[in-house]
C-alpha cells in the first residue's frame, strides 16, 4: 500500500501542484457551511501531508543530481584500470542523474519556469525513476 501512494499518487499530486500553481483560481472556496470546512480542513491537510513528501523526494533528488558528477570523476580512474571493480547499475544510475542534471541545466538557462515544472515533476515521480534507472 505504501508502495501505491510512493509510485501512483505522488506523481498524479506532482502534476496536479503544477497545474494549480499556474491556475490558482481552480481551487474550490465553498460557502462556509461547517461541512464543507471540516472538507476543506482535511483537504489542506492532505495537500500539506503530499506536500510535505514531495519537498523530501525533492531533496532527496537534488543530492543525488548534484552528486552525481563527484561520483563520475571518481569513478573515472577505475573506469581506466580495468583490474579494479565497478558496479555497472550503479554507475548506470549516476550517469543517468548527470544526464538528468545537464537537461535540467540547460533547460534552466532557456526557460527557469520550465525547468521548476520538470524538476517538481521529476521529483514526484523519483520513485518510477528509481526503477527505471536501477
Amino acid at each position: 500500500m505504501a508502495r501505491f501512494w510512493v509510485e501512483l499518487a505522488l506523481p498524479a499530486y506532482s502534476i496536479c501542484a503544477v497545474f494549480v500553481y499556474f491556475r490558482p483560481g481552480i481551487l474550490w472556496a465553498g460557502d462556509g457551511s461547517n461541512m464543507e470546512t471540516v472538507f476543506v480542513w482535511l483537504l489542506w491537510g492532505l495537500v500539506g501531508l503530499f506536500t510535505g513528501v514531495l519537498a523530501i523526494s525533492g531533496l532527496f533528488l537534488t543530492f543525488y543530481l548534484v552528486y552525481s558528477p563527484i561520483y563520475l570523476a571518481s569513478q573515472l580512474v577505475l573506469l581506466i584500470d580495468r583490474r579494479k571493480w565497478v558496479d555497472r547499475s550503479e554507475l548506470r544510475f549516476y550517469l543517468g542523474c548527470f544526464m538528468l542534471l545537464c537537461l535540467l541545466g540547460g533547460l534552466a538557462v532557456a526557460s527557469p519556469v520550465a525547468a521548476m515544472i520538470t524538476f517538481t515533476i521529476l521529483a514526484g515521480s523519483a520513485q518510477v525513476l528509481w526503477r527505471i534507472l536501477v
